[in-house]
């Protein structure tokens, strides 16, 4: 488990490299990162590999919504390299690679599920940033 942690620290801090996050920001990053892919490893045994993506998408972007608060930055500095280990990259190429083999009926399989998880990427970070967005407005509505 520390092994796969390590690998999504050294994916997100390479991703958040490319683009151009501040460098005091890179490690914050970088555990943004470990943290999204360690929750998907850990939830995905318990609600099945969307459920996973989806409950490690939420925690990146409510880290990502903490964070930026806490580090005065913008949340996609954190945001966009938390959800990078999470991107169904390798689900996509194989959907690719089976199309182009003439094999329909996995292309098929493999597309929808790469739709699937990409959707519950975006999911869980619309429903974290839109409870950080109402929480903010209540907070300033009360003052």
């Amino acid at each position: 488990m520390l092994v796969q942690a390590l690998i999504g620290f050294m994916g997100a801090i390479t991703f958040a490299h490319i683009y151009r996050v501040p460098t005091k920001q890179l490690f914050y990053a970088g555990l943004v990162g470990a943290l999204g892919w360690t929750i998907c490893l850990i939830t995905r045994e318990l609600w099945g590999e969307i459920g996973g993506v989806f409950a490690a998408a939420t925690a990146v972007a409510i880290c990502s919504e903490m964070l930026a608060r806490r580090r005065r930055q913008p949340v996609l500095v954190f945001l966009i390299p938390g959800v990078i280990p999470l991107v169904p990259g390798g689900k996509a190429y194989l959907t690719m690679l089976s199309f182009l083999q003439d094999d329909y009926g996995e292309a098929l399989v493999l597309l929808v599920t790469t739709v699937l998880l990409a959707g519950a990427v975006a999911a869980g970070i619309i429903i974290a940033s839109s409870i950080f967005r109402l929480y903010s407005r209540a907070k300033h509505v009360r003052r």
